[in-house]
C-alpha cells in the first residue's frame, strides 16, 4: 500500500486527509503526521496504519483529560472515570492516565491536600465529610487518613460556631440541639462536636 495523497483540511488546518492507494483511507492530525514522518508516496502497512490510529487516540485522551484538569482538578481515579464514561478504549486510557501520573499532572496527594484546604478555609467540613468524599474519589485510605491527620478539626468546628452559629445560645437547649446538628450535618465528628458545644456552653 502507498500513501497516495495527503491533503490539509479546509475546515481545520491542523489535521489532513489521508489517501491510500488513491482512496481516502483517514484523517489524521498533523502533529501525528510530523511525528511518523509520513510523506506522499511512502510505504505503509497494516501494522504501521494501527500504530498511527492508536498514537492519534491517545492524542484525543490526552487533549481531553487537559480539558478536563483546566476544569477542576481530579483525582486519578476520578479522571479514568470521567475517560471511560466518554467511551475511550480502558487500555489507552490507563495508558494515558500513567503518563499523566508520570510527568505529576495528576497526583492523588496533592488532590487531597487541595480538596481538605478547601473545606477547611473556604467550606469548612469534618473528617467524616472529608474521608467520605476523598474515598468516593478514589483516594487510597493511606492517603485520605495521612491527609485528615493534617486538620485540627475541633479548632475548625470552634470557628464555625463562631462565625456561622453565633446567633444560637449554646446553653438554650433547643439551640444546643440546632447547633449539634448544624455540626454533624457537616461532617464533624461526634465526639469533636459535644466536646466543641460543651466548651462553648461553659463560657
Amino acid at each position: 500500500m502507498k500513501i497516495s495523497k495527503i491533503e490539509t483540511q479546509k475546515k481545520n488546518k491542523k489535521r489532513s486527509t489521508i489517501y491510500i492507494n488513491g482512496q481516502y483511507a483517514f484523517g489524521l492530525a498533523t502533529e501525528i503526521l510530523l511525528k511518523f514522518d509520513l510523506h506522499e508516496g511512502d510505504e505503509i502497512t497494516d501494522d504501521l496504519i494501527q500504530n498511527v490510529l492508536l498514537e492519534q487516540e491517545r492524542q484525543k485522551i490526552r487533549e481531553r483529560a487537559f480539558r478536563l484538569l483546566n476544569y477542576r482538578k481530579r483525582s486519578i481515579q476520578e479522571m479514568k472515570n470521567r475517560l471511560l464514561t466518554i467511551g475511550f478504549d480502558s487500555r489507552l486510557v490507563d495508558e494515558v492516565v500513567a503518563g499523566f501520573v508520570r510527568d505529576q499532572l495528576l497526583d492523588d496527594v496533592t488532590f487531597a491536600q487541595a480538596f481538605v484546604n478547601d473545606y477547611t478555609s473556604l467550606r469548612p467540613k469534618g473528617n467524616i465529610f472529608i474521608s467520605r468524599e476523598l474515598a468516593k474519589k478514589g483516594i487510597p485510605r493511606k492517603v485520605i487518613e495521612a491527609t485528615v491527620r493534617t486538620r485540627d478539626e475541633s479548632l475548625i468546628a470552634r470557628d464555625f460556631v463562631r462565625d456561622k452559629l453565633s446567633h444560637l445560645k449554646i446553653d438554650d437547649i433547643k439551640d444546643r440541639q440546632k447547633a449539634i446538628r448544624r455540626l454533624l450535618a457537616r461532617g464533624f465528628t461526634p465526639g469533636v462536636v459535644y466536646d466543641v458545644i460543651d466548651n462553648n456552653e461553659k463560657r
